[in-house]
């Protein structure tokens, strides 16, 4: 009686101990449950969680984007607005932090580089090739269309056709996420600008170069690396950052570029020069797209951005994941350590029969 009365209760010892085990190894087995049901690098609980409400509103030559981010406990909101030529980027943290900058695509120029650095060095741009601004976008339409991404998100299109120059503006917002190629994720922070210049004709031996005037009050910082190439979401982009409010809770937008560009079928690098213009608030930006042209007219195209460093989407991505246990293993687990102490009072048992004889 005895006997029996120690197997059983070193049999619910047993059980108690392998349940303990397989617990505990569950537990430290657990993992993020990341799912990504579209295919663009994104999980869909961060998408879901940066998912943002984009209105788009279009009228004659003008356009304004609202996207505003309401995910509890994260809330942020930034607009881009353009008239003629000109764009305007605003973003409001729920703190009130804000920050802003004014955007104008000035001339298409003509440079020559003198010193093979790729690079328009002060002197040696040779003349204005196109001016653009109002000159070239005023009364220019607003067209708009509306398409849905992949995983079911709004995506808002804008395309805007220069009335003298061969200039087209192409602008991309989205709700969510969207994997443009193999190495660019448009993400809901930002708007993407693809500008297209065809058949600009260029003296022989010349290049292009974009000019464009940049007007902010906020801190402005000039980088070799954008904030989507930091993050990921883009290869090969400088750009520039304004910021405004305390250094505690700062509100950052940016302009960023690609460091490469086509011209007429072909790769071409792309690099960027500011000068000041003597006004404190006032910033020049050159474009170089060094081509070498024959003479001939010049298809170009490069894709800049206009964007955000949401606050809200950096409190998403940082908090902690929602963890999932790993049944199969726990089941494993708590399958092992009933064998082995089973084996254990096995071996045990025929120790003590054999002592006893």
């Amino acid at each position: 009686m005895l006997r029996s009365r120690q197997v059983v209760l070193a049999a619910a010892a047993a059980g108690a101990a392998a349940l303990l085990i397989g617990s505990t190894l569950a537990v430290l087995t657990l993992r993020p449950a990341v799912v990504d049901s579209d295919g663009d690098g994104i999980p869909d609980s961060v998408e879901a969680a940066t998912q943002r409400t984009v209105v788009a509103a279009t009228a004659g030559d003008t356009f304004t984007i609202r996207s505003r981010l309401a995910s509890a406990p994260y809330q942020d909101q930034f607009e881009v607005s353009y008239q003629a030529g000109t764009f305007f980027v605003t973003y409001e943290r729920a703190r009130g932090s804000d920050s802003s900058y004014q955007l104008e695509l000035r001339n298409l120029v003509e440079w020559v580089d003198r010193n093979r650095n790729n690079r328009i060095d002060p002197g040696e741009t040779i003349g204005v090739g196109t001016t653009l601004g109002t000159s070239a976008f005023a009364n220019a339409p607003v067209t708009k269309t509306e398409v849905d991404s992949a995983d079911g998100g709004h995506v808002t299109e804008l395309s805007i056709r220069s009335t003298t120059a061969n200039m087209t503006l192409n602008v991309t917002v989205a709700e969510r996420f969207m994997r443009l190629s193999s190495t660019r994720v448009l993400t809901p922070m930002e708007v993407k600008l693809d500008l297209t210049v065809d058949r600009a004709t260029l003296a022989p031996g010349s290049s292009l170069g974009l000019d464009v005037r940049i007007n902010t009050t906020k801190r402005i910082e000039f980088n070799n690396q954008s904030w989507d190439d930091v993050n990921e979401f883009a290869q090969g982009e400088a750009g520039l950052n304004v910021t405004g409010g305390p250094t505690t809770s700062p509100a950052t937008v940016f302009f960023s570029w690609s460091k490469s560009a086509i011209a007429d079928g072909r790769e071409i690098p792309v690099t960027y020069t500011n000068v000041s213009t003597g006004d404190p608030n006032s910033y020049e930006l050159y474009l170089a797209y060094p081509i070498s042209a024959s003479g001939s007219p010049v298809r170009l195209v490069h894709d800049p951005v206009l964007g955000v460093d949401s606050a809200a989407y950096e409190g998403v991505v940082t908090r902690t994941p929602e963890l999932q246990g790993d049944l199969v293993v726990y089941a494993a687990s708590l399958a092992a350590a009933v064998f082995l102490i089973a084996l254990t009072l096995i071996v045990a048992d025929r120790r003590r029969k054999k002592r006893e004889e």
